[in-house]
């Protein structure tokens, strides 16, 4: 169902191609259930992990359909790139996040057992709770029903939904996850909560389900703060490689480096690191499936042996690849808000001290939209005509930069 290797990935998207046009902006709110999913990519797990690029899946939909008729699908691909550019400018909204959710762990709410283990009769919920441990997706439109009804009908903290999504999405994005659940709350946007209506619920999954008299319709909106918006301290020069014994990682956030422009750069050894972090048995078995393709791949584009890093102490891992094959600095993607960077910034400080050099890179994709989600994303989204005119004329290979301070 959910495409985990890069040629699975491809054909899927070749797949979807013809319908990602006006079709999809017609039929993509349509839940019609898990045996039927034709009105979607699919391809969000692989735009997660970067399987597949945002550049290479916006190239192919170029070469078929036109801006105005593919707009509501770019549009998809870009509120993943917005999330993360948000939250990067408003780090403190991830660690106010973290220290919520432990403290919701330590509180105690009736109908927390029966959503989780879909017993709240509401027929819609609880299918969506099976739907999303039996398959580790949902659809979005019924992602965001499932919150509404968690948060305002089930009186259910969003950070514990928020974690519920974190371990059985095959998709779960920190950004993404944690700031759509902020939005359906009414904390991301003042005045703004989303509210699971039965009459939209019965349209839109065309009569499976209709929850009328069961759902609470009119809660208010909680107050709202803004948080602080921290500058973006992210400047960019060409990537170029240096005469440093250097090793390349690769990580769970970008599994596609051959995809990238290398130039010169001939790493001296690969290495994969695998942040450890609670997943269910469906998610894992899909994220060890990518790890493994990805794997492959990147040891027949460099021709080295890629030396998997993973376990609990990360720091010593990494540290150990490192002093083991004598690298003098290390280079990998630069990692985004969420668990990956904060187990890597542990690692950064212990190679520092061992005077190994960390070097951070950007896709060009990245670099454009750097520090522009200040706002709201139709704002940001108004760079959006402007990546796809680009995306056209570029060469396969994405261009790389290099983050200085």
């Amino acid at each position: 169902m959910i495409p985990a290797t890069y040629e699975e990935a491809r054909r899927v998207l070749r797949e979807f191609i013809p319908r990602a046009g006006r079709l999809y902006a017609e039929e993509r709110n349509f839940d019609r259930g898990p045996q039927n999913r034709k009105n979607v990519s699919l391809l969000s797990a692989a735009l997660q992990r970067r399987i597949l690029s945002e550049k290479e899946v916006l190239q192919a939909v170029s070469q078929v359909h036109s801006f105005d008729a593919s707009e509501k699908f770019t549009q998809e691909i870009f509120w993943r790139s917005y999330w993360k550019s948000w939250l990067e400018l408003r780090p403190s909204v991830w660690r106010d996040y973290q220290k919520s959710l432990k403290f919701s762990k330590t509180q105690d709410f009736p109908d927390l057992e029966k959503a989780l283990f879909a017993k709240t009769g509401i027929e819609c919920f609880d299918f969506w709770r099976k739907e999303l441990q039996e398959t580790g997706y949902l659809h979005n439109h019924a992602r965001m029903w499932f919150a509404s009804i968690w948060i305002f009908t089930l009186k259910l903290p969003w950070q514990l939904g928020a974690q519920l999504f974190e371990e059985e999405l095959c998709d779960f994005d920190p950004a993404s996850n944690t700031l759509s659940w902020r939005w359906v709350a009414g904390f991301h946007t003042s005045g703004k909560h989303y509210i699971a209506r039965a009459e939209n619920i019965q349209k839109f999954t065309e009569g499976r389900f209709n929850p009328e008299g069961q759902l609470v319709e009119n809660p208010q909106s909680p107050s709202y703060l803004a948080p602080l918006q921290e500058p973006l301290r992210e400047n960019f020069v060409p990537f170029r490689s240096s005469s440093l014994k250097t090793g390349l990682l690769i990580h769970s956030e970008d599994l596609s480096l051959e995809s990238l422009d290398w130039g010169a750069f001939i790493p001296s050894g690969l290495g994969v690191f695998d942040s450890v972090k609670k997943r269910s048995s469906r998610v894992e078995k899909y994220h060890q499936t990518a790890l493994q393709d990805a794997l492959t791949r990147h040891e027949k584009y460099f021709a080295l042996k890629p030396e998997l890093i993973s376990g609990t102490n990360f720091v010593e891992g990494v540290t150990a690849w490192s002093q083991k094959n004598s690298f003098q600095e290390i280079v990998l993607i630069k990692p985004w808000q969420g668990y990956l960077k904060e187990h890597w910034d542990k690692v950064d400080k212990a190679l520092e001290s061992r005077s190994v050099k960390c070097r951070y890179l950007r896709r060009h994709y990245d670099k454009e939209l750097a520090g522009k989600a200040k706002s709201g994303f139709f704002s940001f989204k108004a760079e959006l005509p402007l990546v796809w005119e680009r995306v056209q004329s570029e060469p396969q290979k994405e261009t790389l930069w290099e983050v200085v301070s």
